[in-house]
């Protein structure tokens, strides 16, 4: 079983938060994960284009979709990627498989639920099964503690290290989505 997570990240903080979801899904044991950073050599102009990627994530169990919050969206990177999709969506390529999505913006608030929607509805719109935190901000152990309900979150001013910027407490979110992800592919792939 296979988990792809597709992302944009200008600054690292995103990577970061992505890394985190990687370190979920390895550790539950049951699936492969890769990071698929989407890079400025697969777009021309405002076109995104790279078949190796799409081929990819067609083998992939599960797609878990990234970008920073710029300006209440999407980056304009994973827009485009986005946009690039469509002969999957025409031929329902993903139908069936699992998704989520996470997101990191300079604020506590940052708009990242318009993100975090739109990469849930881009993956509904494929019949993508959409899988959230499953959890509140009162489970005790500082998971989802922005309470962001569609998917990881985290926050980073774009001053701050990388290194240092989201948070312990998102990152374990990340973590926390990365293993309930690879637990719902073990589970549909039991059946």
């Amino acid at each position: 079983m296979k988990i792809s997570i597709l992302y944009s990240s200008e600054t690292e903080h995103t990577h970061q938060l992505a890394k985190a979801i990687l370190d979920g899904c390895i550790a539950s044991g049951e699936v492969e994960a890769s990071l698929i950073r989407l890079a400025d050599q697969d777009y021309t102009g405002c076109r995104w284009y790279n078949e190796q990627i799409l081929a990819e994530l067609d083998n992939a169990d599960a797609i878990i979709f990234g970008s920073p919050t710029f300006m209440g969206s999407l980056s304009a990177k994973l827009k485009a990627f986005m946009e690039a999709t469509v002969s999957r969506y025409f031929l329902e390529t993903w139908n069936g498989k699992i998704a989520a999505g996470f997101t990191v913006s300079g604020s506590s608030g940052g708009d990242k639920f318009n993100t975090l929607s739109a990469l849930a509805t881009f993956a509904m719109q494929h019949g993508m099964i959409w899988v959230g935190l499953g959890t509140n901000p009162f489970n005790g152990n500082h998971i989802n503690s922005s309470g962001h309900y569609y998917g990881a979150t985290g926050r980073a001013e774009l001053d701050h290290d990388p290194l240092e910027m989201p948070a312990k407490e998102d990152l374990k979110s990340g973590e926390f989505l990365g293993a309930r992800v690879a637990n719902y592919v073990t589970k549909l792939a039991a059946k």
